[in-house]
């Protein structure tokens, strides 16, 4: 095949413009038309410039680390919440598909999704607030992108920066202002500006609820009051309960913001004499086109303030700010005062951008875990110069930075992993350890101010060598703290269930085998410090391993208090909770009684709604269960669903009695998705120890799991 432009049977850039100009609504933005870029190209032979945008974007390394970058958790975290990557993406594959659906440049909406969040530094929004008010520099994400593009990202040997249109420069700044770096006037947004911006906020109000959900922060019993999920709800209709149910109405919510966003955009697009105007008329009009429709905008302004208050600034949130405080803050005043420690390329820039704004540009540009690698080798009594794995290869532009730490690093590394089976020197295995506290407070993500607490829950009563207590007091006060906080949860989260289903999801959140799955998840075996019968990690038993949970938690609370314990129990335990409830929870009340009546009765039910009262954001449904000509039962609901699995749970029961059966009725309205109660499993109180001493091994010295 050719690969030359003329080439009869390849797509050109040519044709492509001309398929723009017979497809595109009038209004969109053409690529046929002159966008300049600040340095001037010869243009591609197949590609239209706002393809070749979106691929300088695609491929640069500030793109590449949204991947470890915080969108609501910090990103080391847990591997199914939304990263800046992800959500990035998300917002790029809707803005594709509406912005196809209304005949806008498909092109350049997804270039703007895919730059819109490259100028966050890490820890999110938060991150952004600290480095503003610390640096001395005003601090926007958007400007930082702008910058980015044209000053920090420099592929190219020829040219400074990533050399985009114009037009794409423009809306980056979607907030308007002068960046002070040669920024274009922002008069205002084309129509595919104004299409990215809306499918950015649709996909974070979105997935940031899935997240909220999933992590037990946010319930769905507490979704009641919002008029957007209950209408999702009731169009959902009967799905399975659990995870499946949730994400069909999650999903329902959002096919219906898509399609009324596009056809409330395009009356609004039709309604208006753009014929003959073109993209840049349309943005000096300042007129928004591209949105919801009132009574959906209004819709998602209730929800935005139920995610601001009940999840952006939970404290399982928030707990996160401490972190972001002390690192950034500790990063910014060592480069500050060694300019000298910076990587080259950024020392090449002082003179030109002075230190402050070089110094931010450095911080903001690492990912999370770069960052509280940076703060752990930095602070005093941090990671102790030893055991932090320094990231440097994987940004070039950390290669030239503070140097790589003294030697321990490595030593330290290697120690820990413990399939040597052999006993550590005392200078190496205090490296080890040191290596290890660092490790479990990224893990756990918090920071011990006193390290000597971590290393004692880290550290097994059979590793008799080493003159540090075990674990056994930690252990003891975690398992006080976790049981009465998942209590507390269950207590809360349920509010009709009796007390037996109560301990029975406790204690299937809490026994042995779930303390080691959360053992798994903060790779904890490898930090053990156990026997030296203990050959390799995978040797450790189950009960040292979940005996060691409680201990961190036991640490956590003496070193930050119940304030800190608390939101690592409920960001860790919380989706757990709700997964063992599912253990009773997984039928349906309308299934159950369709069985009966018609295996008893040769009958179908119906359900007859009886009232609807009240205001959008808090209606009751009234519905009857009828079999045959008979209103078996009434009950009432938020949303015609609950009304009628309520109902059908009441007529179940009704019918049963007066069978002569005992009632034996699911839950009407479940929640929360979850996965069986494990059988055999041990509850909290069956694996507490007695006052024998435990010796899982006899050993003779002490070293890493």
């Amino acid at each position: 095949m050719s690969t030359t432009a003329g080439a009869p049977d390849l797509c050109t850039r040519q044709q492509v413009e001309q398929l723009e100009l017979e497809l595109l609504r009038p209004g969109a933005a053409l690529s046929s038309v002159s966008w300049a870029r600040p340095q001037t190209e010869a243009p591609d032979a197949f590609r239209i410039c706002f393809v070749r945008d979106r691929d300088r974007v695609l491929h640069c390394g500030a793109f590449r680390r949204l991947k470890h970058k915080t969108q609501v958790f910090v990103a080391n975290r847990d591997d199914f919440y939304r990263t800046r990557l992800t959500h990035t993406l998300e917002v790029a594959q809707l803005a594709r598909y509406a912005a196809r659906a209304l005949r806008l440049n498909e092109a350049l909406v997804e270039v703007l999704a895919l730059v819109h969040d490259i100028g966050h530094p890490p820890f999110g929004h938060e991150g952004e607030r600290i480095l503003d008010e610390i640096t001395g520099v005003p601090f926007d994400h958007n400007r930082q992108a702008l910058h980015i593009v044209d000053v920090l990202e420099s592929p190219y040997p020829d040219r400074r920066g990533l050399n985009l249109t114009q037009l794409v420069r423009r809306m980056i700044l979607k907030h308007g202002g002068d960046a002070g770096w040669g920024a274009p006037p922002t008069e205002g947004h084309v129509l595919e500006a104004q299409l990215s911006d809306i499918s950015d906020s649709l996909a974070y109000q979105h997935h940031d609820l899935e997240d909220g959900l999933r992590a037990g922060v946010l319930h769905e019993a507490e979704l009641a009051e919002l008029s957007i999920w209950s209408q999702a709800m009731d169009e959902a209709g009967d799905v399975p309960d659990g995870a499946c149910g949730r994400k069909a109405r999650l999903n329902r919510m959002l096919k219906a913001s898509l399609a009324d966003l596009l056809e409330h955009s395009a009356a609004q697009l039709a309604s208006l004499p753009v014929r003959g105007l073109d993209a840049e008329q349309i943005a000096a009009g300042g007129q928004r086109l591209v949105g919801f429709s009132p009574a959906r905008s209004s819709q998602h302004a209730e929800l935005m303030r139920f995610l601001y208050e009940r999840f952006y600034r939970s404290p399982q949130v928030l707990s996160s700010r401490a972190v972001a405080q002390d690192a950034l803050g500790t990063i910014v005043e060592h480069y500050r005062t060694q300019p000298d420690a910076l990587p080259e390329a950024y020392r090449q820039r002082l003179d030109e951008h002075g230190l402050e704004r070089t110094v931010c540009d450095y911080a903001a540009g690492m990912t999370d875990r770069f960052a509280l690698e940076e703060w752990q080798r930095l602070s005093p009594g941090g990671g102790h110069g030893s055991g932090v794995d320094r990231g440097r290869s994987s940004r070039s532009s950390g290669s030239g930075g503070s140097g790589s730490g003294s030697g321990g690093g490595s030593g330290g590394r290697s120690s820990s992993s413990g399939s040597s089976g052999t006993s550590l020197g005392p200078g190496a295995e205090a490296e080890a350890m040191a290596a290890a506290v660092t490790r479990l407070g990224q893990r756990i993500g918090h920071r011990f101010a006193d390290r000597s607490l971590a290393a004692m829950a880290l550290t097994h009563s059979s590793a008799r060598s080493t003159s540090r207590p075990p674990n056994e007091r930690l252990e003891f006060l975690g398992d006080a703290v976790l049981g009465m906080v998942v209590a507390q949860r269950c207590y809360e989260q349920f509010p009709e269930q009796p007390e037996g289903e109560l301990s029975r999801i406790k204690a299937t959140t809490v026994n042995r085998h779930a303390l080691a799955d959360v053992a798994d998840a903060w790779s904890l075996r490898p930090m053990l410090r156990v026997g030296a019968g203990f050959k390799q990690a995978s040797d450790v038993p189950v009960s040292i391993v979940a005996d060691a949970v409680e201990a961190v938690l036991g640490a956590v609370l003496l070193d930050g208090g119940f304030a800190a314990a608390e939101p690592l129990i409920v960001a860790t335990f919380g989706p757990r909770i709700e997964r063992a409830a599912e253990g009773r929870r997984s039928r349906n009340a309308k299934s159950d009684l369709q069985t009966f009546t018609q295996g008893r009765l040769s009958l179908t039910p119906n359900y007859r709604l009886l009232s609807e009262t009240g205001p959008d954001h808090a209606k009751e449904f009234r519905v009857a269960a009828v079999v045959g000509e008979r209103e078996v039962a009434v009950a009432a609901g938020r949303n015609k669903r609950q009304a009628e699995q309520r109902a059908a749970q009441q007529a179940l029961r009704t019918l049963r009695e007066e069978a002569g059966e005992t009632p034996d009725v699911p839950h009407a309205e479940p929640d929360s998705p979850s996965d069986p109660p494990e059988p055999g499993g041990d509850t909290p109180t069956s694996r507490r120890r007695t006052t024998k001493p435990r010796r899982d091994t006899p050993d003779t010295g002490a070293q890493s799991a």
